[in-house]
């Protein structure tokens, strides 16, 4: 594997060259261009060839609409997929502005009489940065996001949001009793896989209670581990069906059982600090967090040149939630929220957003 400097190695990870052939370089720009995957190809070397550091392949990951063309293998790309190269690293230097003229047809869409309140409550939590705390700029990447779409679907003047660091409450108790209209920040299940709420952890079906967006943001849920490990060196995403997982209890597993994995060998704590305490003591053999929430904890701990993240990932997604039997109907501002947040991707707004707040954790973080 090729060994990168422990910061960037940390923000992505060095995924082994696939082919001989040189990728196609792509120059990126202040703006999200177009990459068309060439033969020889992997996240890791349009990442090189983009932004001149291969550990920025997340950032590729992470852009809508790339993770459902990529799976869960950066390694192994279809020749000839198009993929989103978001703005170059250090392009953005300050958080986009929220505002927007919005789009008339979209404004005709979304001007309906039928959308009540008039000011519609949003909540969120305060504690998962860079996606939602009052710490970041606006807000934080998730909650300028979902600024930004409402703005564009001509209905910013309505919404509100407030942070409250009791996630359980929110979608529990504050949202089902009509406090707040609507909820961000939250992974859901694929229905489709689990047919019947039934199936899906005790704590987790009052999930089913919601209608969900498109999704907000895309993470990469990052499978730590500790540098230096030979028996997991080789190790595949097959072989985690036997490896010993450490997730924070009442986090979201959704992804990972969709994605074929068992949680027979799950180790679940009351933080992330706890995982990486059980992965430096032998006990785990990979934590899995998002990638900026496991860097920031390994940081934080002393460890950051310990752990790395494995050659493999799985995409973790995060919408803004309805309830399905709020009386005045607030199903219908996530279809607003969608032809917004459409159009902020479309223009390029999403993009210096997500390259922004990448930027911006780097800093905090301590690297270039």
């Amino acid at each position: 594997m090729i060994r990168l400097p422990v910061f960037l190695a940390m923000l992505g990870l060095a995924i082994p060259l696939a082919a001989a052939t040189p990728a196609a370089a792509t120059t990126c720009t202040s703006r999200v261009v177009d990459h068309t995957v060439a033969s020889g190809d992997t996240l890791s070397r349009i990442a090189k060839a983009a932004y001149g550091e291969e550990g920025h392949w997340p950032r590729i990951f992470e852009h809508p609409g790339n993770a459902s063309a990529i799976g869960n293998n950066p390694n192994v790309l279809t020749i000839g997929t198009i993929l989103k190269l978001p703005p170059c690293p250090g392009s953005v230097t300050v958080a986009p502005d929220e505002t927007a003229v919005p789009d008339p047809e979209i404004v005709a869409e979304t001007q309906d009489d039928a959308l009540l309140p008039s000011i519609i409550y949003i909540v969120t939590g305060d504690d998962w940065a860079p996606y939602v705390s009052k710490d970041w700029p606006k807000g934080g990447m998730a909650t300028l996001i979902v600024k930004a779409a409402f703005e564009e679907a001509g209905l910013g003047d309505r919404i509100r949001v407030h942070h409250i660091n009791d996630w359980n409450a929110q979608i529990k108790e504050l949202v089902p009793a009509n406090r707040y209209q609507l909820t961000f920040g939250w992974a859901m299940p694929d229905m489709g896989f689990w047919k019947t709420c039934n199936r899906l952890p005790a704590d987790m079906q009052v999930r089913c209670s919601y209608d969900k967006s498109k999704p907000i943001l895309t993470t990469t849920l990052g499978f730590f581990r500790e540098i230096g490990r030979s028996d997991l060196a080789e190790m595949t995403f097959e072989d985690l069906k036997t490896a010993r997982l450490c997730r924070p209890t009442g986090w979201s597993t959704f992804e990972l059982v969709e994605n074929g994995l068992s949680p027979d060998n799950w180790v679940g704590t009351d933080s992330p600090a706890a995982c990486f305490n059980l992965l430096m003591q032998g006990e785990v053999d990979f934590v899995v967090l998002n990638r900026f929430t496991g860097i920031a904890t390994a940081t934080e701990m002393g460890i950051r040149q310990n752990v790395e993240m494995a050659p493999f990932t799985v995409p973790h997604r995060i919408y803004l939630l309805a309830h399905k039997d709020n009386p005045l109907n607030t199903t219908g501002y996530l279809d607003a929220f969608n032809l917004g947040l459409q159009r902020i991707v479309d223009n390029g707004k999403y993009g210096q957003i997500s390259s922004f707040f990448n930027d911006e954790f780097a800093r905090r973080a301590g690297g270039k």
